[in-house]
């Protein structure tokens, strides 16, 4: 099984793009390749997996994914780190986020991967919990499910955004800072993770794109509120294979914690919670229908993990170690394993 890996750089680590194997028996994983992408903070796929693009320190590059190694075709200069990217259905636009510059945009993408056209907008203002909301901070660019251009989650200023027509969605509470969206196949249901106030929230997304909010869950035990930049912050959101419950991870409590919902009403109920080895998961994949791989930042290593689809539990088969700051997972298509 074939991955892809973006990792933070710098000037001992040059490398943050790397093309992993993955043996789906055991969960054991290798290094195939590496390129020296500065910054791969965030990858997305065409759904044929040839053409992969991932962030950059200075905005985007793109590479040819249908041969045994990644091949560089293009790269594009935005200003500033894009720590979230997205494609859109049929791959031809590229969807971005830059959290430092409070930009965000979108830039038509050829067949061959190459960049075109660039639509950028710039963020204005701050928002209640300080420092983490000190002025707007893009953290993620997703396509629209109804195919209405893409939504923007700002988490400096607690709100959505929907471009290009400039829909602005509040999401309460303030000083909360919403991180990722994730969308319901059925297109009208919807999840928000909120990053500062550890907090996962459903919504349903009204025929003029807008969201009323169903229900809110914390993402942190009884009586444990976060304890700042360095204590307890969200971070991923997925669906589990089967889509029955949607999966968050908690940097600091170093857990990911499964939720049930009823796709009908929104109602959330907090499942099986699960502690892992290793510091700060950034980010995480289901892989198959009962094995997971999560990246720990701070401890530099990705787990396999096997997922038991009766219980929303995990547990560690394997690890991936001696990685720098390990941040975002991609698969690419394939068999897989149930």
């Amino acid at each position: 099984m074939r991955l892809f890996l973006g990792c933070y750089t710098d000037d001992a680590h040059p490398h943050g793009l790397f093309v992993l194997d993955l043996d789906p028996a055991t969960g054991v994983m290798c290094v195939v390749d590496s390129l020296p992408v500065k910054g791969a903070t965030y990858q997305a796929l065409s759904p044929d997996g040839r053409l992969l693009v991932s962030g950059t320190m200075t905005g985007l590059a793109s590479f040819r994914a249908d041969g045994p190694r990644l091949e560089p075709v293009d790269a594009l200069d935005l200003g500033g780190t894009v720590c979230h990217v997205s494609l859109s259905p049929d791959a031809r636009t590229a969807f971005w986020a830059n959290y430092l510059g409070g930009r965000c945009g979108s830039v038509a993408l050829a067949a061959d991967g190459r960049f075109g056209a660039v639509r950028a907008w710039q963020h204005e203002g701050d928002g209640p919990n300080k420092p983490r909301q000190d002025k707007a901070h893009c953290h993620q660019a997703l396509p629209a499910p109804d195919g209405r251009g893409f939504y923007v989650v700002d988490l400096g200023l607690d709100r959505v955004v929907r471009y290009p027509d400039g829909l602005v969605i509040p999401t309460p509470p303030p000083g909360a800072g919403p991180r990722h969206l994730l969308f319901h196949p059925n297109g009208s249901l919807g999840f928000l993770l909120y990053e500062l106030g550890n907090r996962l929230a459903s919504f349903r997304i009204r025929p003029d794109g807008a969201f009323d909010f169903l229900d809110a869950k914390p993402t942190l035990p009884p009586g444990d509120t976060g304890r700042g930049y360095n204590g307890d912050l969200a971070a991923a959101i997925r669906f589990s294979p089967d889509g029955r419950r949607v999966v968050v991870s908690n940097r600091g409590e170093n857990s990911l914690l499964a939720f049930d919902f009823d796709p009908a009403t929104g109602s959330l109920d907090a499942g099986a919670r699960t502690l892992l080895p290793g510091s700060w998961p950034r980010d995480f994949i289901f892989v198959s229908d009962t094995l997971a791989l999560v990246t720990m930042e701070r401890s530099g290593e990705v787990l396999s993990l096997r997922y038991d689809p009766a219980t929303g539990s995990f547990e560690v088969l394997s690890a991936l170690s001696g990685l720098f700051r390990p941040v975002a997972l991609t698969r690419a298509p394939g068999p897989s394993n149930p």
